[in-house]
């Protein structure tokens, strides 16, 4: 209980003393002139009419006293599981809680921080943060004080130095003093490259012990990956720069990982390796056009390249053959000799696609120039063949040197009938082909796709290349076959224009011209063949495309380097995937017999892992600006005191909580001092006595 008195005044308080004064000054000038005769019972009477004007009460207040809170913070994120420091944290945590417990009077309020636990989702360990949170939910006249138990890697300590925090914050840092640790650090890399381009990055290895001190300064192993694939294995020397230059091979993400070997008693070899993402961006994608006649559907490839802004396309149509060269001046006719010198053999590797659309062999290109196609294209290089009726006749590129390229030989039949393009088994697995918009469901041959017909289909006998089309009576339509580091492509009819132009329906030409080309220029994301892993929703997503339908097992490693074996699961149109939840941040490496996926958790390189040595330098300036202090857990936990608020927060061996005294206020109840009835009563009373004194 609390009591206190209260004034009511019952009309404003200058009013009355106004009023009082007045009656003073009255009662002064009566005792001048008639001297002290019943002055005091006037006097009285005046201040009993104040008195009752003013109101006085008592105000009593029920109080319920309020234990205090103390906040106990523990760093769970990755760099504590290092060592011995989760035992030391744990068996800290367990003592200090207890004891907390056994306090009278205290409450304990825990707070866990793990890996991205910040604000949206910021690297680092964001313990300061989660003390924030915590006291936002407290009352401030109940926080007693907290204590954060870290191994002092803590990259929001300036947030305590801005007056957030009330003390007083104690910290115990756990791990030992003047460890060892060798690190890998990115000090300049590009995040985008123009494929065909060289890209240059910049690393230091760091052999470090705490307070920044160096170890050691023979030369390291360092391995070079690239997309998982060793490419360079070096011996350097710590604590310099160097450079690792690479040429961007494809469009996408390009994955460089480089390691260095593990130092003799350092810490954890998990921040021995960092990783680099650099987007490759094709600059401008070079594709040739020979239509070798003018037809119908001789249009739709090229309105189909120009539509796209990132292609610069050359369209040539051969109308002029050789045999038709006369000596008419050049510059009197509209039609030129085509170049073929300059494009097959002084530029023919700068096209990244040559498309052949229904050409005619005519002597236009000899020999030598196919062969420098075909040379071309087991380079690396791409071909598309959309054919004709001339596939199959004595002017086919199947009796050039190109045939030992090509996917499929024809076999000099012409089919001339209506049918509709069918995508196959091995289609359905292959990204090109599959979830075609309009396709029949994969194992439903009892159904006809929803798009076009088409009526015209050249012979090309069966090959080893996969047949992801076929057409009348099952005949081969669409094949796509890698040769060497290149690609070729081979349409069997030269009616896709139909689908262009609406007849039937029409069809998906746009997306599937779209998918052909983009596979032939090597994009990885249709590739038939790939392993691919992404962190997300806290999980890892791991997804394998292939033509193979045989189940699947992958090999996982967390970023700490532990290794299990994951079983996908086959799902539709070429695909199996699996989910692992994960709970560490780094680099997550997945494999099979042939692919490497790398998926990040967190940044690439996480700034949780950048150093991994315990410390007390961030501690400090915590505990400096809340009032509290930082101490090693390896000099022994410190004892616990309840302190009041203007005493010594912390001292040798101890750390101290306040007692705040704070309490609930339940209920007030008020008792007037001066009732109108004993007012009324006491002012009567005096009345009379100054009436009955100033009478005699």
């Amino acid at each position: 209980m609390n009591a206190e008195i209260l004034w009511t005044p019952s009309m404003p308080p200058m009013l009355i003393a106004t009023m009082a004064a007045i009656g003073v000054l009255l009662i002064l000038v009566q005792w001048i002139r008639a001297g002290a005769k019943g002055v005091v019972w006037r006097a009285l009477l005046l201040g009993a009419l104040t008195l009752a004007l003013i109101e006085p009460s008592i105000s009593v207040e029920d109080r319920v006293q309020e234990n205090d809170i103390a906040v106990v913070v523990i760093d769970e994120t990755t760099s504590q599981k290092i060592g011995e420091r989760q035992a030391q944290t744990q068996a800290a945590a367990t003592a200090l809680i207890e004891e907390l417990e056994a306090t009278e009077g205290m409450e304990v309020r825990t707070v866990t921080v793990r890996d991205g636990d910040g604000p949206g989702k910021r690297d680092g360990s964001r313990v300061v943060d989660g003390l924030v949170d915590a006291l936002g939910d407290l009352p401030r006249s109940r926080f007693a004080g907290a204590v954060l138990i870290t191994d002092g890697q803590i990259h929001d300590a300036d947030l305590a130095e801005n007056g957030k925090l009330p003390g007083p914050v104690h910290v115990l840092v756990s791990g030992e003093r003047d460890e060892k640790d060798r690190r890998l650090v990115i000090v300049n890399a590009p995040s985008y490259g123009i494929v065909g381009n060289d890209v240059t990055l910049s690393y230091r290895i760091e052999d470090r012990i705490a307070g920044d001190g160096r170890f050691g300064s023979d030369l390291v192993d360092v391995t070079v990956h690239v997309d998982g694939e060793a490419v360079e294995t070096l011996k350097l020397k710590a604590n310099e720069d160097h450079e690792f230059n690479l040429t961007l091979e494809h469009a996408g993400p390009t994955f460089i990982e480089i390691e260095v070997a593990p130092a003799e008693g350092e810490l954890s070899p998990v921040n021995n390796r960092a990783v680099v993402s650099v987007n490759g961006v094709r600059d401008r994608l070079r594709v040739l056009l020979v239509s070798g006649q003018p037809h119908a559907g001789e249009r739709t490839w090229r309105n189909l390249l120009k539509s796209d802004p990132s292609v610069d396309l050359i369209h040539f149509t051969i109308l002029r053959p050789p045999e038709k060269n006369d000596f008419t001046p050049l510059n009197e006719i509209s039609l030129i000799a085509f170049p073929v010198r300059e494009l097959f053999e002084e530029k023919i590797d700068e096209f990244d696609l040559i498309v052949f659309d229904r050409y005619v062999v005519r002597d236009v290109l000899p020999p030598t120039y196919f062969r420098n196609i075909s040379r071309y294209v087991r380079a690396g290089g791409a071909v598309l063949l959309s054919v004709g009726p001339e596939f199959g006749g004595l002017r086919s590129l199947a009796r050039t040197p190109l045939s030992d390229i090509l996917p499929g030989q024809p076999t000099g039949q012409i089919f001339k009938e209506r049918f509709k393009p069918r995508i196959t088994d091995m289609g359905h697995r292959h990204p090109v082909t599959s979830a075609l918009p309009g396709a029949v469901v994969p194992g439903r041959d009892d159904l006809e796709p929803s798009w076009g017909s088409w009526f015209r289909q050249i012979g090309v006998a069966q090959s080893v290349a996969p047949t992801l089309m076929d057409g009348v009576n099952g005949q081969p339509l669409l094949m796509m076959e890698r040769v060497d580091e290149g690609r070729v492509a081979l349409l069997a009819s030269d009616h896709l224009w139909l689908w262009a132009r609406g007849f039937d329906k029409g069809g998906p030409q746009v997306e599937l011209m779209r998918r052909i080309a983009h596979w032939l220029m090597k994009e990885p994301e249709l590739d038939e063949e790939g392993l691919f892993a992404v962190v997300k929703d806290g999980e890892l997503r791991i997804e394998r495309r292939s033509l193979d339908p045989g189940p699947v097992e992958v090999s996982v490693e967390s970023p700490s380097g532990i290794k299990t074996t994951v079983q996908l699961k086959p799902e539709a149109a070429g695909r199996a995937m699996a989910r692992v939840p994960v709970d560490e941040i780094g680099l997550y490496r997945v494999g099979d017999d042939a692919n490497v996926a790398l998926a990040p958790a967190g940044a690439l390189n996480p700034l949780e892992l950048a150093d991994l040595r315990a410390t007390d330098v961030p501690a400090k300036r915590i505990a400096a600006a809340a009032n509290g202090s930082a101490r090693w857990l390896v000099d022994g936990m410190p004892g616990l005191r309840s302190v009041q608020t203007d005493r010594q927060t912390h001292g040798a061996g101890w750390i101290g909580m306040r007692h705040n005294e704070a309490f609930t206020v339940t209920g007030v109840s008020s008792l007037p001092l001066a009732p109108w009835w004993m007012v009324l009563a006491l002012g009567l009373g005096l009345l009379s006595l100054a009436w009955w004194r100033e009478g005699r």
